[in-house]
């Protein structure tokens, strides 16, 4: 594991970017070596740039392009359980796409029913129906929380059980594991947890490269997309 971020790491101060200065990745756990390992650049660089931000860095002079893994968390969990994913996880009548996929992912990372409720009743992206925080934002939480749970019995023992980390240590690897490859075809990528920035013109190798480490990892429904 060192051995590999070393390289990364060197391949990295070797390339010539534009835009950004990258500096070092480190993994960084959470407990013990089962939980958490996603790569954190110091300093933030990249990964702590907006998005339309990160579109202006240049890789050898060439624009980039950002792919990343559809609904990621949520297909490591269907596949650990066996069961069949909707086409979209998010999409649920009703309700904004953004609010579900925030909500989803706090019911798998809280520990208890009424911290998730909170979370997602003070969340941001309450806003899209009513004041965060509020009484009616507490109702809609419950509703919310009711409705994912309906749509997602297939998963339903990830939820209220602290498995984020988890699945972090789950994404970390095929990141890994997709950089050490395109590294191998001569491609330095650089990672956004779930994504990868890359030049233009390696794009489809990128997306080639991230379906086949998830099929060879068991996670043959994951998908990618532009991000």
């Amino acid at each position: 594991m060192r051995l590999r971020l070393a390289t990364m790491n060197e391949a990295i101060r070797t390339t010539m970017f534009t835009g950004v200065i990258p500096d070092a990745m480190v993994r960084i756990f959470n407990k013990s070596f089962n939980r958490g390992g996603r790569f954190y650049a110091l300093g933030g660089s990249w990964q702590s740039m907006s998005k339309d931000a990160r579109k202006q860095i240049r890789i050898g002079g060439e624009p980039v392009v950002e792919i990343d893994y559809k609904t990621l968390h949520p297909a490591l969990l269907y596949a650990q359980a066996g069961a069949k994913m909707p086409d979209d996880c998010y999409q649920m009548n009703g309700w904004p796409r953004p609010l579900v996929k925030v909500a989803l992912l706090i019911l798998v990372n809280a520990k208890k029913e009424h911290e998730a409720r909170a979370a997602i009743a003070r969340h941001d992206h309450m806003a899209l129906l009513t004041r965060p925080g509020s009484q009616e934002a507490y109702s809609l939480a419950s509703d919310l929380m009711a409705a994912i749970k309906a749509r997602h019995v297939g998963i339903a023992d990830a939820f209220h059980s602290d498995k984020g980390a988890e699945l972090m240590r789950l994404d970390s690897d095929l990141a890994e594991t997709v950089m050490h490859v395109m590294l191998l075809a001569g491609v330095v990528v650089l990672p956004v947890h779930d994504s990868f920035l890359v030049q233009e013109s390696k794009a489809e190798m990128l997306e080639e490269v991230m379906l086949r480490v998830a099929y060879e990892a068991g996670y043959e429904s994951l998908r990618v997309e532009h991000a």
